[in-house]
C-alpha cells in the first residue's frame, strides 16, 4: 500500500512529502508513518479518493487496474489541448512583442512560467501586428508600382 501512496505523492507533487501532506491536511510525521506502513488504514485511503478523484480506488487498495481513471486522461487531454492552441495562437504575436515580452513568452512555452496575457496586452500587440502588417502591405505596394514603372520604362526603350 505504502508503495502506491509514494506513487501518488509522485503525481501530485512531483516526490515532494511536506507539499503532498499539505494538500491532505496532514503533518508530514503523519504521512512518514504512513509511507513507512504504520496506521494505513481506512481513513488515509478515504482522504485520498476523497481528494483526488481521478485516483482509482481499487488501484490503491490492491493494485489493480490503473492508478489514474482513464475518464482523467480526457480531461487531461483536452486541458493540454487548449494550453497548446492558446500558445500557438499568441505565436503570431512574436514579431511585435518586445524582449521582454518575448523573454517572459519563452518562459511560459519551457513551461517555467504559466501563460496569462492580459487582454490589454494581447489587445496592443493585435494593434501593433496590424500596424506591422499595414506597413509590410505599404512596402509591398511601393516596390510592386516601382517594379511596373521600371518595367514600363524598359518597354519605352526598346
Amino acid at each position: 500500500m505504502y508503495t502506491r501512496l509514494f506513487e501518488i505523492i509522485k503525481y501530485k507533487t512531483g516526490g515532494k512529502q511536506t507539499d503532498f501532506a499539505m494538500l491532505l491536511g496532514w503533518t508530514p510525521q503523519y504521512l512518514t508513518k504512513l509511507l513507512k506502513g504504520k496506521n494505513f488504514g481506512i481513513q488515509p485511503i478515504l482522504a485520498i479518493v476523497m481528494r483526488f478523484p481521478e485516483i482509482n480506488a481499487r488501484w490503491l487498495l490492491t493494485g489493480g487496474g490503473e492508478m489514474i481513471i482513464s475518464v482523467k486522461y480526457d480531461d487531461i487531454r483536452k486541458k493540454m489541448h487548449d494550453s497548446i492552441s492558446k500558445l500557438l495562437d499568441m505565436e503570431k504575436y512574436m514579431p511585435v512583442m518586445s524582449p521582454e515580452e518575448l523573454r517572459e513568452f519563452e518562459m511560459i512555452v519551457s513551461g517555467k512560467r504559466k501563460a496569462d496575457f492580459s487582454p490589454e496586452t494581447v489587445g496592443k500587440w493585435e494593434v501593433l501586428l496590424q500596424q506591422r502588417d499595414e506597413e509590410i502591405n505599404a512596402r509591398f505596394k511601393a516596390a510592386n508600382s516601382k517594379s511596373k514603372g521600371l518595367c514600363k520604362t524598359r518597354k519605352e526603350s526598346k
